[in-house]
């Protein structure tokens, strides 16, 4: 078996034979890198023999799951090697599919069906790889199934278990087409035949299908992080790089370097709208060599989708020209005022515990200008403290109210969550916190969460215009003028 990333293929491609070992493979991930290693792979397969008359294209059904079995065993009319392309599989139940899966179950369960319910499940927990009936009272049982345990309980669960039993129904056998899949994986395919199944959804790993063509095939993982952490950016800035490389050198243009990180603020991480992009340009420049500046200008319109943190971070930062651009950027996106409100209260009230610290007795090791292995040497330790002194006042604060919900049958108090350093594995944001915070004054801060109250109620018992609410309260934060930042005493 072969499992590697898209950016370890050109290694397997170069060694033929490693390749045409498997009869199978899958291709799975970010779709635009998909499409690009499939293409790769059917053109060494096909050792430059017409594509139109050996590669046969089936749709990625369940459904079509017979059909693409037999071409593979079917021997073509011309010798030489064939190449069936699964593409754009729908194989594996995920997110919305497994949601209207768990909706059938509990619906039926509701409705005193447990026939259906029952079936549901059995079926269900197949497609997991689990034979829920084979399993003891103490096995574990798959996270997908949390949904139905919290509706119906552990009881409901062992109900229809039993109920299954009582029948003696058994999961979907060889009539499951993934398991006619994995049957034929097993017995194998004719020489020079290979199996190419492709899709841009997320494949789960612990199906048993999975493992089955992880025995028999080779895997090509196409996924990309879409994290914000510095080395998912990286990731992503790879692999846009490589997709403006490629387009430049097939076309014989060149651009400036400094002109890509503008080409990726334009767009985001959207590798198909980032090629589109560059083949706009390639189009508009003629038969110019150089695409310039002016050319993105008239081209290009911005397509990215700026997240919140964009506009919170920006606000931190008091940059109320950056403020105003993203808040502009995501009411165009259909954010909801409320929806920013929260998250600049989120930020402000994590700054406003961050400037506590800083001016607490515990803070003195701080000062903004400190290298990040220093903070985390000195500064972090300190933070811990910190947050256990806190978490020890608050639950001093909360005990009389929490004796009182005791003795309210369902009533449950949720806790303050006032910790900065509540992830200490991850202390780069936590240092990026506390430098945002030396940009205010506290009283400043406390201002802005009285400016944040009002802007609630304004938003939701007024009828002004939400979009210049916004904008006056992201200029009076951005703006607010009180002590200047960090001549603050120290309690």
């Amino acid at each position: 078996m072969t499992e590697i990333l898209h950016s370890q293929l050109a290694e397997l491609l170069a060694d033929r034979t490693a390749l045409e070992k498997h009869a199978v493979g899958l291709i799975h991930g970010e779709p635009m890198l998909v499409e690009q290693c499939a293409a790769a792979v059917i053109e060494r397969l096909l050792q430059g023999a017409p594509r139109d008359l050996h590669c046969e294209v089936v749709d990625g059904l369940a459904e079509n799951i017979p059909d693409a079995l037999a071409r593979m065993n079917t021997f073509a009319l011309l010798s030489g090697p064939k190449v069936v392309w699964f593409k754009e599989a729908k194989l594996f139940e995920t997110g919305g599919g497994h949601e209207r899966l768990i909706d059938q179950i509990l619906e039926a369960y509701a409705e005193a069906q447990i026939d259906r319910a029952a079936k549901g499940l059995l079926n269900f927990c197949a497609r997991l790889g689990m034979d829920i009936l084979s399993a003891g009272a103490a096995a574990r049982l798959p996270g997908e199934l949390q949904p139905i345990e919290s509706a119906v309980g552990a009881e409901g669960i062992a109900r229809m278990i039993d109920h299954c039993r009582e029948q003696g129904w058994r999961p979907a056998g060889d009539d499951d087409p993934l398991q006619s899949l994995s049957l034929a994986f097993e017995k194998g395919f004719p020489a020079q035949h290979f199996l190419l199944i492709t899709t841009g959804a997320k494949v789960p790993k612990n199906r048993k299908f999975y493992k089955s063509l992880q025995a028999h095939g080779v895997i090509v993982d196409c996924h990309v992080p879409l994290g914000e952490r510095k080395a998912d950016k990286q990731a992503q800035e790879a692999v846009l790089r490589q997709i403006w490389e490629r387009r430049l050198q097939e076309a014989g243009k060149r651009m400036a370097p400094a002109l890509f990180p503008q080409l990726c603020q334009l767009t985001g991480f959207d590798p198909a709208t980032f090629r589109d992009n560059i083949d706009k340009l390639i189009d508009y420049s003629g038969p110019r060599l150089e695409i310039a500046a002016a050319d993105l200008e008239a081209v290009l319109r911005r397509t990215k989708s700026d997240p919140i943190y964009e506009l919170t971070n920006a606000v931190a930062d008091r940059n109320v020209v950056s403020a105003l651009f993203y808040l502009d950027t995501l009411l165009r996106a259909e954010w909801h005022p409320l929806q920013m409100l929260s998250a600049l209260a989120n930020q402000i009230r994590k700054l406003l515990v961050a400037k506590d610290f800083i001016l607490s007795e515990h803070g003195r090791a701080w000062r903004a200008g400190m290298p990040f292995p220093q903070f985390q040497n000195t500064v972090l330790p300190a933070l811990q403290a910190y947050d256990a002194l806190i978490a020890a006042q608050t639950d001093a604060w909360q005990a009389p109210d929490a004796q009182e919900d005791k003795a309210r049958k369902g009533s449950k108090r949720e806790s303050l969550d006032l910790a900065l350093a509540s992830n200490p594995g991850n202390a780069y944001p936590i240092f990026q916190t506390l430098l945002k915070a030396d940009n205010f004054g506290r009283k400043e801060l406390a201002n802005a969460m009285v400016r944040l109250s009002e802007t609630d109620l304004r938003l939701k018992s007024s009828g002004q215009d939400a979009a210049m609410v916004m904008k006056n309260l992201i200029m009076a934060i951005c703006g607010i003028q009180g002590k200047t930042p960090g001549t603050e005493r120290r309690h």
